[in-house]
Order: C-alpha cells, then structure tokens, then sequence
C-alpha cells in the first residue's frame, strides 16, 4: 500500500470572485494511505468558494484516510467554505482518517460553511468513517450551514459512521445550523452509526438562532440501519430579548426510521428556551407492526416550554428546577408509534426538585380540562402528559 506525504499548506485568496478545490494528497491510488496533511485557507475578499478535501475526490478499494487538520478562515462577506475530511466519495473497504476539521466565519454575513468528517457526498459499500472533530462558527445571516459526522450524503450497505464530536457556535445577528452525527442523507441496508457526541451554542442577543441536530441521520433510517449512542446538546446563552429560536429540535437517530431500524441509546439536552426533542425519529413507517426498535433514550428540555417524544421503547425524561411548562407527548405510548404490542415503561426523574416522597408528588398531580395528567411541580414548573390520566399514575414512573 502506498503512503502518501504529509503536506503542510497555506493558501490566501485576496481576490474577488474566485473558486478553488484543494486535495491533500492529488492523485490518490486505490489502496493508498493518505498522509496527515495540514491545509489552511483564508478567504479575504467577496464571492470566494473554497473546498478542502483531506485525500482526494475519489477513495476506493483499500485506502485509508490520512489525519488531516485542515482549517477554513472566512474573512470576507458573501463567500464561503466547505470541508471534507478525505473525499468526495467513499466506496469499497475505503477508510477515513481521524480528521481535525474547523471553518470559521463568525464575522462576516451571508457566509455560508460546510464540513464533513469522511466524505462530502455518499458512502457505500464497507467504507468505515473516522473518529473526526468538527468545530464551526457561523456568520450573520447565513442559513445553510450544515456539519456532519460523516457522510454530506448518504450512507448505504454497510458503511459504519466513526465516533465523532462536533461543536458549532453560531455568531452575530441571524444564523441557523443543521448537524448529523453520521449523514445528512438516508441511511440504508445495514448501515451502522457511530457514537457522537454534536453540541449547537448560539449567542446572546441574536434574532433568529438555532437548528436542527440528529444523532444519525438528517433524512432516516431505513432497512436494518442502526443508530449510535449519540450525546445531542443545545446551549443558548440568554440574552435579552431571547432570540426567535425556530425549527431546534433535537433527534436522537433520524427524522424517519422506516423499514426494521433500529435506534441508540442517546442522551438530549435542551437549551434555554423552546426546543422540540425526539428519542428516536419524528415519523415511523414500520415495514411490519413493531419492526422497528426505538433506543433506551434519556431527555432533558432544560428551561424553556418543551415538547418532548421519547419514541419507542423505555424512555428517560430528566427536569431540573426551573424546567418550566412542559409536554410529554407519549408518556408509555411511544411504542405505540411502530405498531409494537409490547409493554413500555417510561420514566419521569424529578430528583432535582427534592420531593420527599410518592405521597407528596402524587398530591401535585391533577387533570387539566382535556383530561390530560398534569403536575404542578412549582408555580412556574408544571409537566402535561398528553393522553395519559392522573389516576393511572404509579408511584414506579417516577424517580424523586
């Protein structure tokens, strides 16, 4: 197998309207080992597109990704960059590199940044995603920026996502930021993702903030894929008025899972303000009643007016004082959502409010005028159970 050199290079564009793809290691063999290559690019006037690419566009047969750092600085408004770890496209038994990946546009508008772990568009065959880092800090005005784990596209047969950790910051004004652990595409056949770890921050003051996180995939699972055990954090910073935070929600595996997936064990937090969190998918389209398999999932809306789905299977849903008015929408109903028979225990876990006992927290509990289970844990704290009745309530769906 053929090594590649590790290359250090540092690239300034100071002029108007330009677009440029840089490879670390240009004509990548099919078996070849890529070299740990250092690529820098600062972008210093307007209309400038900069791709980085670690490898090459194409990694096939046996080829592994090199450990690549390769950063974007953009500097100027109205351009933008996108990174990939090691390709374009993945396919055979092709490997990625442990790849440190960040982009910065934190002072300029309408700059858009995109990076991908492995590959910018699709991963097929045996190809195997590598333990990448991805750090971003988006711009003012800027819409489209999207980081994931692994694949820009779609993960099909039997790629496997890498462990990955991705932490994007939006700045400035008005920004927004979709982040996958795995793919922004499907995830098919017998895909399996990693275990990631993506946190999104937005500053104070801002307008309109926030995103979409999915700790597998931007689009499903479908056929046998699985999903990673996956840490989704949403980190708000106050700031006064609190910005117009649309479409955050945060997924534990994808926005669909169809066909026999199958979800992680993944862990949401929310931010300060209104977020939408989901255990595994938002819609479910079983191939048979029950096939698919939600993970053992741990949410918590942090402060804010929270709607909350765990999914299917046995769910964990964490309030911390000051979680304000909250909704769980399938309290022990989440399997229902695939079609399974299956007995479900969810779990609500209040400790952090100090309740003495069962006695005292089912005193606190009562139906609103839907007949819906609400409990009032302080006077600006309560938890509506959407479809479930006080009187059905044990003392074993809690933890206090």
């Amino acid at each position: 197998m053929r090594t590649m050199p590790n290359d250090t290079l540092i690239l300034t564009f100071p002029d108007f309207s330009q677009t440029a793809t840089i490879v670390g290691d240009p004509n990548f063999p099919i078996d070849g080992w890529g070299g740990n290559d250092t690529v820098t690019a600062t972008i210093l006037n307007a209309d400038v597109f900069v791709t980085l690419i670690g490898e090459d566009t194409i990694m096939q047969g046996n080829s592994h990704g090199g450990n690549d750092t390769l950063r974007a600085n953009v500097d100027y408004p109205f351009s933008g960059a996108t990174i990939m770890g090691d390709a374009e496209t993945m396919l055979g038994n092709a490997a990625g590199g442990s790849d440190t990946l960040s982009a910065d546009a934190g002072g300029n508008f309408r700059s858009n940044i995109s990076i991908y772990g492995d590959a910018g568009g699709d991963m097929s065959g045996n190809t195997q995603g590598g333990n990448d880092t991805l750090t971003g800090v988006t711009g003012g005005r800027a819409f489209e920026n999207v980081f994931s784990g692994d694949a820009g596209g779609s993960m099909s047969d039997n790629a496997h996502g890498g462990n990955d950790t991705l932490n994007v910051f939006e700045y400035a004004y008005e920004s927004t930021a979709t982040l996958s652990g795995d793919a922004v595409g499907a995830m098919t056949g017998n895909t399996i993702g990693g275990n990631d770890d993506l946190t999104l921050g937005i500053s104070s003051g801002m307008a309109i903030g926030g995103g979409t996180l999915a700790g597998d995939s931007l689009t499903s699972l479908t056929d046998n894929a699985q999903g990673g055990n996956d840490t989704l954090t949403f980190v708000t910073n106050g700031g006064e008025p609190p910005p117009a935070v649309y479409g955050s929600q945060l997924i534990g595996d994808a926005l669909n899972m169809s066909g026999s997936a199958r979800g992680g064990n993944d862990i949401l937090n929310g931010g300060e303000f209104t977020d939408h969190l989901y255990g595994d998918a938002r819609t479910y389209a079983p191939s048979t009643p029950g096939s698919i398999t939600g993970g053992t999932d741990t949410l918590n809306g942090g402060a804010g007016n929270d709607q909350l789905w765990g999914g299917p299977n046995n769910d964990v849903f964490v309030f911390t004082a000051g979680s304000g008015n909250d909704v769980i929408n399938d309290f022990n109903q989440g399997n229902m959502a695939v079609g399974s028979t299956a007995g479900e225990l969810d779990v609500i876990n209040l400790h952090d409010y100090g309740f003495a006992d069962w006695a005292t927290l089912s005193g606190l509990i009562s139906d609103d005028s839907s007949g819906n289970a609400v409990i009032h844990l302080t006077a600006n704290d309560t938890i509506t159970l959407s479809g479930v009745h006080a009187a059905s309530l044990e003392a074993t769906d809690f933890i206090v």
